[in-house]
């Protein structure tokens, strides 16, 4: 049975498109991924045209959005026309010489095709294909899934030539799609909590609202927004990727349910950025060069430097394990988080301290990077500031880390294990317990 569709034609190099719209419900009853092909199975490398689909993202990303936003919205899928033909009538033939000039203008352009035989293949767009394929046969919830089967979907049509030309465009077009950035996710989310309240932050008032000067003499927010590194002479504070990262961790640890596909009440939304406002101010107001910083935001550049007392505290790394640190400190009410802080002031965080090798700064003296090292040095600052506060189980534990961190083998008896650094508020017992 032929396909007929509104459309209008366009010409891009050698290659003629057809752009229309579809039915969600027509497009997932009529068009499938490369890999639903009867001969997918017994093709070569060479002749297969798509990628696999990756089943995660669809049903933990995608289908969620498509089935739960009202303001969902996505761009025009590339179908490729296999083994079929593609006819194309202007509707030329039906604009009457008394019709507006602009009508006769475009009229060679518009009109109807028609596809027979062969098959619909979504070349570019499988993943969203697949996710309204879910939607649509009620495999995913979501208040707005009922709507979702008449929703109209762009589709770009193109005749399938040869096997290199459909490849090379395929590979074309993914490959100079350039993904939005982490920083620009966290900008533009509307339904991220954590995203939203981090936003909410850098707002005019707010904690990290305050603006610098920069290097061209124009005001902008101590934040960096645009980039997930600060340079070594910037007087940026801190990134929006790392006050998003704190954002997760405050609302994770008050029990917040992270679901960044699903925004949540405005009632919500205000109590989870109260939590968050009252842990920053806290912090803000009380680190001294925290509070320095944000007076003359000129100073950070100087106070970054790895010499200085509190270089780590400015560098983003740093950041992450201190609140790691502070959570842990503050959590079960065994400190409260203004005591906490207040500790946190008597701490040595020059990058050069012995204290952070292994943990925070390579022995070279450059930062380590990854997800373990802020994970592995908030629990030797939940130590430093905590440990009169700490039963021996857990501190035996960050004794063990420690020196495993630093190459010890705690299983060897004859090994004398490194002590752990020398904490704000010694415990109670007055020493360590040696591991057996």
């Amino acid at each position: 049975m032929a396909l007929v569709i509104p459309c209008v034609k366009g010409r891009m190099g050698n290659t003629d498109f057809y752009q229309a719209t579809m039915k969600a419900r027509d497009l997932v009853q009529g068009v499938r991924p490369a890999n639903e092909l009867d001969e997918w199975t017994t093709m070569s490398i060479e002749e297969r045209l798509q990628r696999e689909a990756d089943p995660k993202r669809i049903k933990e990303e995608i289908a969620p959005y498509i089935a739960q936003s009202k303001d969902r919205f996505f761009g025009s899928m590339i179908v490729l026309v296999y083994k079929g033909e593609i006819y194309f009538d202007t509707i030329r033939d039906w604009v009457s010489n008394k019709a507006p000039r602009a009508y006769q203008s475009v009229a060679d352009d518009i009109g109807v095709v028609t596809i027979q035989s062969g098959s619909l293949i979504v070349l570019d767009g499988q993943h969203r294909l697949l996710a309204l394929r879910q939607v649509i046969m009620n495999e995913v919830t979501g208040e707005c899934r009922e709507e979702v089967p008449n929703d109209d979907i762009c589709v770009i049509f193109i005749h399938h030539e040869s096997n290199e030309k459909t490849r090379r465009i395929f590979n074309k077009v993914n490959r100079y799609a350039k993904p939005t950035s982490r920083g620009d996710n966290i900008i533009t989310s509307e339904d991220d909590r954590s995203a939203i309240v981090a936003r909410r932050l850098l707002s005019e008032g707010a904690p990290l609202g305050v603006k610098t000067k920069s290097s061209k003499g124009s005001d902008e927010l101590i934040v960096e927004w645009k980039n997930n590194t600060i340079a070594a002479r910037s007087a940026k504070l801190t990134t929006i990727s790392v006050v998003y990262e704190t954002v997760k961790l405050i609302l994770k640890d008050k029990g917040v349910t992270l679901d960044p596909t699903s925004r949540p009440t405005e009632e919500e939304l205000e109590q989870y950025y109260e939590l968050v406002e009252q842990f920053y101010n806290t912090v803000l107001e009380g680190l001294q060069p925290y509070k320095e910083a944000l007076i003359d935001s000129s100073h950070i550049p100087q106070m970054r430097k790895d010499e200085q007392p509190y270089s780590l505290l400015f560098k983003p790394i740093g950041q992450l394990a201190l609140f790691r640190g502070l959570i842990a400190a503050t959590r079960n009410n065994r400190l409260s988080l203004s005591e906490a802080v207040e500790r946190v002031n008597k701490i040595d965080w020059r990058m050069t301290s012995d204290i952070w090798k292994n943990f925070l700064v390579a022995p070279s003296g450059t930062m380590l990077r990854g997800e373990q090292p802020p994970v592995q040095t908030g629990k030797l600052i939940e130590y430093m500031i905590a440990a009169d506060k700490m039963i021996q189980q857990d501190i035996e534990a960050i004794h063990r880390e420690y020196n495993l961190a630093h190459g010890v083998d705690i299983n060897d008896h004859d090994v004398e294990l490194m002590p752990l650094p020398k904490p704000v508020v010694e415990p109670v017992s007055g020493f360590i317990k040696s591991l057996v």
